[in-house]
């Protein structure tokens, strides 16, 4: 029993550290989320400081729900976050299955895969949109522009080109539009993460058991069975922990909404409430705790459907 104690009691300030670090965040966002806690009321200066006497009940949590880009913002953090999810780890299991193979210069090739992991977000998306997604100066308005210099130096063939004669001029997709911001989230997002993917993956393909890949080359498998079949439900609990991961980071997405579109069309929750601390810190805190259900509803039911699928 001694011997049980003393472990117990070195790690006990630990534990109670950790239990306030998230307890008191928790426990302060509940309470502004049930008063009236607005900074610039001047018609109402009482409401400028936390007080239980400006106890408003579900009031701010009505005015979250009844805001127009609630609900948007919700759609909008599900759709970022399960696209993220499944181009990262398809395009993981694809690059990790290719580079687990040998070949001259791996080790550079896997460093150089690995890189993207380490930039920061702001950067990130400052350099996707501006010079790969930006339709006048990036690459996209530069491969575009090309194309149509293409399709007009064919017009000039005498077989082909009546064909070409026909095709229109393309446009460049402007990224920045509310239409399309979603996308270029995505995109910028995914290339950051997909080297996360690709490193879990590939430490775990190392333990893969070959004599069973053996076996199956020998009865015939083709290359995708054997994937299918052998290296996917090896890489379940990898698949799993790299979901359970990236959603809880992908659902406070802020940096890159932020500057591809300021919130033009393409709101998540966190910028939503990054929107209300501005002036309303109790719909704000509202706002953090329907965030904090959607996170653990994704997570669960993520967690439970590759779990379920790939584990059994």
């Amino acid at each position: 029993m001694a011997n049980r104690t003393l472990p117990r009691l070195l790690q006990a300030p630990a534990v109670l550290m950790l239990l306030m670090w998230m307890l008191v965040p928790l426990g302060m966002t509940l309470f502004f989320s049930f008063i009236r806690y607005v900074l610039n009321s001047l018609r109402r200066p009482e409401w400028t400081t936390p007080s239980i006497e400006n106890w408003r009940g579900l009031g701010n949590y009505k005015y979250v729900l009844d805001a127009k880009d609630f609900w948007f913002a919700i759609q909008n953090s599900v759709f970022i976050v399960v696209s993220i999810l499944v181009f990262t780890v398809v395009f993981g299991l694809l690059i990790a299955v290719l580079v687990n193979r040998s070949f001259p210069g791996r080790g550079i090739v896997r460093v150089l895969l690995i890189s993207p992991f380490f930039v920061m977000p702001a950067v990130n998306a400052v350099l996707w949109i501006n010079m790969i997604l930006d339709p006048v100066l990036g690459l996209n308005g530069l491969v575009v522009a090309g194309i149509n210099d293409l399709v007009v130096g064919l017009r000039e063939f005498p077989l082909i080109g009546p064909f070409f004669s026909m095709w229109p001029e393309l446009e460049p997709i402007s990224f920045r539009s509310s239409q399309t911001s979603a996308y270029a989230v995505i995109m910028m997002v995914t290339w950051q993460w997909t080297p996360f993917a690709v490193l879990i993956f590939m430490t775990s393909l190392q333990s893969e058991d070959e004599s069973q890949k053996e076996a199956a080359m020998l009865d015939g498998a083709s290359p995708w069975s054997q994937f299918i079949n052998l290296t996917v439900p090896h890489l379940a609990r990898p698949i799993a922990i790299v979901v359970m991961i990236q959603s809880i980071f992908h659902l406070s997405l802020y940096a890159e909404i932020e500057i591809v579109s300021r919130g033009n069309g393409n709101k998540n929750l966190p910028y939503l409430i990054g929107e209300f601390t501005s002036n309303n810190i109790g719909a704000a805190s509202a706002t953090g705790i329907f965030a904090v259900i959607l996170a653990n509803i994704i997570a669960i039911f993520l967690l439970r459907m590759v779990g379920k699928s790939l584990m059994d």
